[in-house]
């Protein structure tokens, strides 16, 4: 990538990171393209050559992370290690992105603009949950033929297993801000790992009757 590619680039994220920054602070409706390029160190020209308004950029925002984050989970459900530690990994993952900052800060602003821009929610929720459910679930089934999961619904038992990590309480610390007030990670994916496999594990299976597998959080 010759110098010239490599600056856009730069300035490409820079715009991306500004605009979140100042999505959060003014509002959507009240940011505009201006305050995004004054924020980012970037002219008006340039911001246009990557994006054509802010909605536009809003919506790269959404995909840059969501994209971002898929792509981590494809990799711990693509993992051969054992079942239980393929969950706490994957527990974890989840529970470590919901408390990021770009998450909370991208979820803030989704929630702020979905009745303004109905779009904005579907491309979240699409590219997020949607995929993260197909993703999860496709793991199950899998282990669902193996014997080391009971067999059923792979789409529930997907809902079941994020429903425990991401559950409502952490969803509404997060977008009002009070993660602080959570329990620790650690003890968090532990029941929730738990939690799951005491439905879904066969009663046979090395997940039903091992000791607790935890990755270190």
């Amino acid at each position: 990538m010759d110098q010239s590619a490599v600056t856009l680039e730069t300035h490409k994220e820079r715009i991306l990171e500004a605009a979140s920054n100042v999505f959060l602070e003014s509002g959507f409706e009240q940011t505009s393209t201006a305050d995004i390029a004054k924020r980012a160190k970037v002219s008006k020209r340039e911001l246009y050559r990557h994006f054509s308004d802010k909605r536009a950029i809003l919506a790269a925002v959404i995909t840059q992370l969501q994209t971002d984050m898929q792509s981590r989970m494809n990799v711990k459900w693509s993992s051969t290690d054992d079942l239980v530690a393929v969950l706490n990994d994957a527990a974890a993952t989840i529970l470590d992105f919901i408390l990021s900052k770009p998450f909370a800060r991208l979820f803030r602003i989704v929630a702020a603009e979905s009745y303004h821009d109905p779009e904005v929610a579907e491309r979240f929720f699409q590219l997020g949950p949607h995929q993260g459910r197909k993703a999860t679930a496709a793991y199950f089934k899998a282990q669902m033929k193996q014997g080391k999961l009971r067999v059923g619904d792979p789409l529930k038992a997907a809902d079941d297993f994020l429903d425990l990590v991401v559950g409502a309480q952490l969803l509404t610390a997060v977008i009002l801000g009070q993660v602080k007030t959570l329990p620790r990670k650690r003890a968090h994916v532990e029941r929730s790992v738990e939690a799951f496999l005491t439905i879904y594990a066969c009663e046979n299976s090395a997940a039903k009757n091992s000791p607790k597998q935890l990755r270190r959080i």
